[in-house]
This record gives structure tokens, C-alpha cells and sequence, in this order.
């Protein structure tokens, strides 16, 4: 088997993938991690629109866990997420909008430590300038 440091759940948008993989460069876990990339990252762990969403993200997870171990999930989440357009509407002040997506990112959180409960989870969130904050 192969062991992975961990699994990352990210949104696709281009905006912020390079700030992400250079947070994971500096992080060490560049080169050592399964990437899910899925529009709104938590929202279909947390709140998803279909249910069949929940099902296909979840089993990615679930492969990676299952091929190569991983020892932390971490969820990335960003600010003006289109995933999010329906809930988080444009114009949403900066705040609000971290705080949503913080709410949204501790529900995936509580559903993948029911499932996977020896794993680290990691909730990430990148403003749109491109700053890097760690969720509590």
C-alpha cells in the first residue's frame, strides 16, 4: 500500500489553486496527498443540493482511505464560493461569509469524524486575497 499524509477535499475554482498548493508545499503534504477537487468543497459533505452528490464524494474519500491510509482529511473551503450561490449570495459581507462557510465546514467535520473517526480532520479556508486561514 501506498500511504498518503492526507486527503484533500477542495473546491475546483482556478482562483485559488495556487495559493492552496503552495500552503500544501509549505505544509509538507505537496506530493503526498489524494486531491478531490468538486465545487463547494464541504457543501456536498454538509449540505448537498442531491444526494447522489453526498454519495460520489464520499466514496472518493472512502477510496483514498482505503488505498492509501491517510492520516488527515482536510476540507478547503474559499470566499465567494459559486458552490455556495444559492446560500451565500454575491455582496455577502467578508465576515459573514467566513462564518457560513466556518458552519459549513464544521458540519463535514462532525459527519467525517462519525465515519472516520481516527482521522485528523483539517478545515481550511482561503479569502479572496488569497490568505490562508485554519478553521477552528
Amino acid at each position: 500500500m501506498h500511504k498518503a499524509k492526507a486527503v484533500i477535499i477542495s473546491c475546483m475554482d482556478f482562483r485559488f489553486h495556487k495559493t492552496l498548493q503552495h500552503w500544501l508545499e509549505e505544509n509538507g503534504y505537496l506530493g503526498h496527498i489524494d486531491e478531490i477537487t468538486i465545487a463547494g468543497a464541504s457543501r456536498d459533505i454538509a449540505t448537498p443540493l442531491e444526494e447522489s452528490h453526498h454519495d460520489v464524494l464520499m466514496r472518493q474519500i472512502g477510496l483514498s482511505i482505503k488505498l492509501h491510509d491517510p492520516d488527515e482529511i482536510i476540507i478547503c473551503d474559499h470566499q465567494d464560493c459559486g458552490g455556495y450561490k444559492d446560500i451565500i449570495v454575491d455582496g455577502t459581507p467578508a465576515e459573514k461569509d467566513f462564518e457560513m462557510h466556518k458552519k459549513f465546514l464544521g458540519e463535514a467535520e462532525e459527519i467525517l469524524k462519525e465515519k472516520y473517526p481516527n482521522k485528523k480532520i483539517r478545515k481550511l479556508y482561503i479569502t479572496i486575497d488569497q490568505e490562508v486561514k485554519e478553521v477552528e
